[in-house]
């Protein structure tokens, strides 16, 4: 299982300031992990009072309420999470946030703590060769990235 500070993911995948980063960041993790079974988890910082919850077949998609608790932060949800999952085997958390990985390292020393850079490497990487079906040799458009993002979480939806 994978626990993803997704935020701070999309900060290192340099589209945390774009204005749909979340589904963009969803549509990537889904054709990163593409016929991977495993269980991942996107944690991102709330918006609203309510917060959100969504389940894309091995994907959990949570926006954490901005309310007193979690004041849509992203971070204690995830140790949350962490704290109910750290019995599980080959449980992982993405994220870049010291003081979030610290905490974590506290209550376990099974999980595995993937630095949020290096995993947007991967990410990255990953995706330049799967996108290689391009024909014509040429990188996809942005429009042709979202029309297979929104493929993609058609399928997984």
């Amino acid at each position: 299982m994978y626990i993803i500070d997704a935020n701070n993911l999309a900060g290192k995948l340099n589209i945390l300031k774009e204005k749909n980063f979340d589904s963009r960041l969803i549509g990537m993790l889904m054709h990163y992990f593409l016929n991977k079974k495993i269980d991942i988890v996107l944690v991102f910082d709330g918006r609203d009072v309510m917060g959100d919850k969504e389940k894309k077949g091995y994907f959990t998609i949570i926006y954490t309420p901005k309310d007193t608790r979690y004041n849509g932060e992203a971070d204690r949800k995830i140790f949350e999470l962490v704290e109910a999952n750290k019995e599980k085997k080959q449980l992982r958390v993405v994220t870049g946030d010291l003081e979030l990985s610290q905490s974590i390292k506290k209550i376990s020393s099974t999980v595995e703590i993937i630095n949020a850079s290096s995993f947007a490497e991967k990410i990255l990487k990953a995706l330049e060769i799967k996108n290689d079906f391009n024909d014509d040799g040429e990188e996809l458009s942005r429009n042709e990235q979202d029309e297979i993002t929104k493929e993609l979480m058609g399928l997984w939806g």
